[in-house]
């Protein structure tokens, strides 16, 4: 065993190369991770994570980030679905629900059987430029659990698996981790 099956792989395109392909059969990956730079529209992006599948030797994991909003991966295969601020702020856990469930039945017809949402952080301030700005479900733990739990309930019940993320107290970075490296300077009773 090569230790491939600890390995989430990215992959560099919109179509699958020989040269990424032969690595994939070697390495025999757990799974893929894709981003925006894979998906150019539907028939391709369903033709990519086909051709991914057909190089392994078992079911792998096929995940991308598709929150809603603008952690949407999907917008080049249509219209971008609310963040979760916008279906906070409008109060019903049917609307979320519906939300969770559409986002599940859209990936599961890619191929996708991770996704990596929702994020179950607490928003303290909406304004601090640390990339969860509509991000987060609620202003308070049991906000984010009532309706980040809802997300993921029916997303899951669509065969979808998710990952909870960017907890506990991401959300007072004054950073964006992905340019700089934030500190947090919270307790943990606090955090």
């Amino acid at each position: 065993m090569k230790g491939g099956h600890y390995i989430l792989m990215g992959v560099p395109g919109a179509e699958l190369d020989a040269k990424t392909a032969a690595i994939i059969r070697e390495v025999q990956p757990a799974g893929f991770i894709l981003f925006g730079r894979n998906i150019k529209a539907p028939a391709q992006l369903r033709k990519l994570i086909d051709d991914l599948r057909g190089e392994v030797m078992h079911v792998p994991v096929v995940t991308i980030d598709q929150e809603g909003g603008r952690v949407s991966r999907l917008k080049e295969c249509g219209a971008e679905p609310p963040s979760a601020k916008q279906l906070r702020d409008k109060g019903d856990l049917r609307l979320i629900e519906r939300h969770g469930a559409l986002t599940g039945e859209i990936l599961l017809l890619f191929g996708f059987n991770l996704n990596l949402a929702p994020v179950v952080d607490v928003s303290f301030d909406g304004d601090l430029d640390n990339s969860l700005k509509n991000r987060t479900w609620g202003l308070d733990a049991e906000t984010v659990t009532q309706n980040a739990g809802a997300f993921n309930r029916t997303l899951r019940e669509q065969g979808v698996l998710s990952c909870g993320k960017h907890f506990p107290g991401y959300s007072r970075a004054a950073v964006d981790p992905h340019h700089e490296l934030p500190v947090v300077k919270r307790s943990r009773r606090e955090l």
